[in-house]
């Protein structure tokens, strides 16, 4: 078992079970202060005692961060308690980020602040401009001493925070390099020269500190850039290959909530004098919710393990995996609702409650660094890219082993990350070769499911060799797109269905992927016969890992037993 699975373990075990009145995040806490708005600050104290801030700073830095799994485990951990509670948290990886890829003194700087538990934030956005960074307008002068002028809105943190990392301009030409970044550490600026705006009052995650912050000229000590003056675009951009997966943390823990309520309710309802479990239709309907839970698991999972064997790759696989999973777990969401009724919408029965909160605070998540559209977006500037890797030969391919999340990680490599791809993805390349390897063994639903996915993903290939590259792209062009992420979380099935070396019982059965793979193909025009009798099975299976009480997963070892 791996370092990172058997770390997330310890800290399953420390936060405890939410029906003890003794966890430190308890769920009819958790759902009143919501109902409150009220920001977790018990929780975050507990986070920092226990020490999860290590797992933000990289070992370079002296913390423990080795492995990108381990900052995303642990988070899933929290957010399946409280995802308002790994928001706030967590944000301080994503504002930190920066300074690990500059490096230098400032990186040791940064990684002092958030060992000691502060919280950082990042400020890129501002009112007005959503996600049109070049148009920045929050400036540092720096003819003479250095002073930050303008403001960040909304921010997660802005106000609590005692530290951010922030995008200025440092050029008045609109141009890639007239940006920077910069440490603003309340700590040794002068706060009469900083004013908030209020806290915004959000439909989920209600009781995070999403507010704004303003600058009135303030002086910042000279060597506080983060990086060289004018890298503060490319940095960004760099660290969104680091931190779009590790938010899809958030949703694979709404995820966990949503599928343990409804095996919850599956077992538990009687319908028409019958329990619902034993109704075919009813247990196909909470399986097809697991199986969307188990494809965001593994393309979040496989998506992360790319961060250490193909850095150099993330400016598509990222988006990829930003792009699907929070959708994937957006439907899963809309699909449980429909599956518990009027219980979905209740705070009082149980489990209910905190259904609801994780529902609605599971839509932020596709908002974070950079939503839906943004990483489309980015996945159509890769078609070229990957037409050009469909043409090479598949023996060009390389081992893929490496993808296997239940491997020690060799270690982060934040050097090794490009703005673009040279050819693509070599998950989506290796597609062919996956599959052969994979029908090796298999029941005969799956070797079907196996082919029909095979040629859905070899048709959506061709589409994106045929689409070249355009600076205007059509609503075709975001069609593909999804296109491509759902071939891409097909694959990141298949690799797992083939070399996972931490498979859970649920894994090791082909069920499971008879279908989510039928899930994909379905998304992907092309519908399976064998999905629904697949779900009915899968619902079944989970029902016992529920029992136990364990979460329904394809990996084991991360979660207390």
């Amino acid at each position: 078992m791996s370092k990172t699975f058997l770390r997330a373990a310890v800290i399953d075990e420390y936060l405890g079970d939410p029906e003890d009145p003794r966890a430190h995040i308890r769920g009819k806490d958790v759902v009143s202060a919501d109902e409150a708005a009220v920001f977790p600050a018990e929780t975050v104290d507990a986070l920092n005692e226990w020490g999860l801030q290590r797992a933000y700073v990289p070992t370079l830095f002296g913390g423990e961060l080795h492995d990108l799994l381990l900052t995303m485990l642990l988070t899933r951990h929290v957010a399946r308690r409280d995802l308002t509670a790994a928001v706030a948290h967590g944000k301080t990886f994503l504002g930190a980020l920066c300074a690990w890829l500059a490096g230098g003194d400032i990186a040791h700087r940064m990684a002092s602040i958030v060992d000691s538990g502060a919280a950082v934030s990042w400020g890129l956005t501002e009112s007005g401009r959503g996600s049109d960074l070049l148009r920045t307008r929050t400036h540092c002068t720096t003819d003479g001493p250095t002073r930050l002028h303008g403001g960040k809105w909304p921010v997660n943190n802005a106000t609590r925070g005692r530290a951010m990392c922030v995008l200025v301009r440092t050029r008045t030409e609109l141009s890639p390099r007239s940006l920077s970044l910069v440490l603003a550490d309340k700590e040794e600026i002068d706060l009469r020269r900083v004013s908030y705006r209020p806290k915004v009052h959000t439909h989920g995650i209600k009781g995070a500190d999403i507010s704004g912050i303003d600058w009135d000229g303030v002086p910042l000590p000279a060597d506080r850039f983060i990086g060289e003056p004018g890298q503060g675009l490319e940095l960004v951009l760099k660290a969104l290959q680091i931190t779009r997966p590790v938010c899809t943390a958030l949703s694979m823990g709404g995820a966990d909530t949503a599928v343990a309520t409804v095996l919850t309710f599956l077992s538990d309802r009687r319908l028409y004098g019958r329990r619902l479990v034993n109704l075919p239709g009813a247990t196909a309907d909470a399986g097809a919710i697991v199986a969307d839970a188990l494809i965001a698991e593994a393309t979040a999972m496989v998506g992360a393990r790319h961060v250490t064997a193909y850095p150099e790759e993330m400016g598509l696989v990222s988006a990829l995996v930003k792009y699907i999973v929070p959708a994937t777990v957006d439907a899963l969401f809309r699909n449980a609702t429909r599956f518990l009724g009027a219980r979905s919408q209740l705070i009082g029965p149980a489990h209910a409650g905190v259904f609801q909160k994780a529902a609605r605070d599971n839509r932020v998540v596709g908002i974070f660094d950079g939503n839906s559209v943004v990483n489309l977006n980015a996945i159509i500037n890769e078609f070229g890219a990957i037409a050009r890797g469909a043409r090479r030969e598949i023996g060009d391919l390389p081992p893929l082993a490496a993808l296997d999340p239940g491997v020690e990680s060799p270690g982060l490599d934040f050097g090794r990350l490009r703005l673009h791809t040279k050819a693509g993805s070599t998950l989506l390349r290796a597609i062919p070769s996956l599959a052969s390897t994979a029908r090796r063994n298999a029941s005969p639903e799956l070797a079907r499911a196996i082919e029909v996915f095979r040629d859905a993903a070899a048709e959506v290939s061709g589409e994106v060799s045929g689409a070249g590259t355009t600076a205007k792209p059509g609503a075709a062009h975001f069609e593909l797109a999804q296109l491509v992420a759902e071939t891409f979380a097909g694959a990141c099935c298949l690799l797992v269905r083939t070399g996972n070396t931490a498979s859970s019982s649920l894994a090791r059965d082909d069920t499971w992927a008879v279908a989510a793979l039928g899930r994909v193909c379905e998304r992907l025009g092309r519908p399976l016969p064998d999905t629904t009798s697949a779900c009915r099975a899968l619902a079944g299976q989970a029902l016992e890992s529920n029992r136990r009480g364990e979460p329904t997963t394809l990996f084991e070892g991360w979660y207390a037993a």
